[in-house]
């Protein structure tokens, strides 16, 4: 395959990986909307990330989600107004600010989690797991690949 065509070929890739984004979070939006749940998708993947690793600074939260600090403050901030998260100075370094979830959260990402299985099995309905790890791996060689244009 010439370059240009390679070029062209991982320009659709990327594109349909951005498709594919936008898609789930519109489908993930409207199982929200019809469980009465008032909280955004932004919220729900600081959750399932503090589910796995709670008491994260801010920093690090910002670095997993591929967001800046400042947007994640007030994603953070409409967090605790609504009674989902706190904040507790970090012991070893008190600038720094520790995010947890509280009981309220932790009750909400049960009803959550049923959503986000459904979620991903009708997106994977037809696909067979060998392609779906053949997939995971491909994009793990393709960001592997730009890692040392990441600072």
């Amino acid at each position: 395959m010439k370059p240009n065509q390679k070029s062209e070929l991982v320009g659709e890739f990327c594109h349909s990986i951005f498709e594919l984004r936008y898609k789930l979070r519109k489908m993930f939006q409207v199982k929200l909307k019809e469980a009465a749940i008032n909280i955004t998708i932004e919220i729900v993947e600081i959750m399932k990330i503090l589910r796995d690793r709670d008491g994260l600074n801010q920093q690090e939260l910002a670095d997993m989600l591929f967001k800046d600090k400042s947007n994640l403050t007030y994603l953070i901030d409409n967090m605790v107004k609504a009674g989902l998260a706190i904040r507790k100075e970090d012991e070893a370094d008190r600038r720094n600010k520790l995010v947890f979830l509280t009981n309220k959260a932790h009750q909400l990402k049960e009803q959550l989690a049923p959503m986000a299985i459904h979620c991903y099995l009708t997106l994977a309905e037809d696909i067979p797991d060998h392609d779906i790890k053949a997939g995971i791996q491909m994009l793990a060689k393709m960001n592997n690949s730009l890692a040392e244009f990441i600072i």
